[in-house]
């Protein structure tokens, strides 16, 4: 389902969009390293493998997907995400065998999110995290082989936010709807055609190095991987995300 532009807009997601893409030109090279072990990862978990459609959730910027060598092994890519800034199209528009589709993966939630706002300004009703995820994300065309990019943790984020700000929804709700949203992912990731990328774990470092939080990202188990590779992932060096601090990431990645 196509999330209508001006709902993306109230919801935070074209402004996060373009936030993704500032950060990055800020820290001035901090992502490279995380970037370089994911596109190598992505290439090595697709080794000897053509797929006929191909399908990336989670696509964004680009910045971490090796596009142009998985356009000549595949014989058709299908990028998703809510939103696909002009920057991506323009790339995408010299691949005949690329296609974005602009698309709520989260199988509607957005939109009910939305929805539910709207109806507590009338009803005063909260939402049920359950009530919010009663749909399922069916990709345009069957694909054979998946990746998972970068989205996993980020599924929940700005629904939630945006359900904070404007009614009562409780912190229990918020890591249900989180819960919900990320079993529901990993269900479109078929075993033995797919690879999961994400982070799992966000530590927030001191001016002296020293670690004062880690939070988790994930309200579900991952799965087992046959193979699997872990690093870091330097989010924030500038201490802009959190002030006082720099954020790190544990990033996980599995080729189911």
């Amino acid at each position: 389902m196509e999330v209508p532009l001006r709902i993306l807009r109230r919801m935070g997601y074209k402004a996060d969009s373009q936030g993704i893409i500032n950060r990055y030109i800020r820290v001035e090279g901090a992502w490279n390293d995380h970037l370089t072990h994911t596109r190598q990862f992505i290439l090595k978990a697709l080794n000897n493998k053509q797929p006929a459609n191909l399908a990336v959730l989670g696509s964004g910027w680009l910045l971490d997907l090796p596009l142009e060598e998985l356009a000549e092994m595949s014989g058709h890519v299908w990028l998703y995400d809510i939103v696909h800034p002009a920057q991506v199209k323009h790339r995408i528009s010299k691949l005949p065998n690329v296609t974005a589709v602009s698309d709520d993966i989260t199988g509607g939630t957005v939109m009910q999110a939305y929805e539910a706002v709207r109806a507590f300004r009338k009803h005063a009703i909260p939402p049920s995290a359950d009530d919010l995820c009663q749909g399922a994300f069916m990709p345009a065309v069957q694909p054979d082989f998946v990746i998972s990019l970068n989205i996993l943790s980020q599924l929940s984020e700005y629904i939630t936010d945006y359900l904070q700000h404007h009614l009562p929804f409780s912190h229990n709700e918020a890591a249900r709807l989180n819960t919900l949203l990320q079993s529901a992912h990993l269900k479109l990731l078929p075993k033995g055609n797919a690879c999961l990328i994400t982070d799992v774990a966000e530590k927030s470092i001191d001016e002296t190095g020293r670690i004062t939080e880690v939070k988790q990202l994930m309200e579900v188990e991952l799965p087992e991987g046959a193979y699997v590779e872990k690093w870091e992932w330097q989010f924030d060096p500038l201490g802009d995300y959190k002030p006082g601090c720099h954020t790190l990431s544990e990033v996980v990645a599995l080729f189911l």
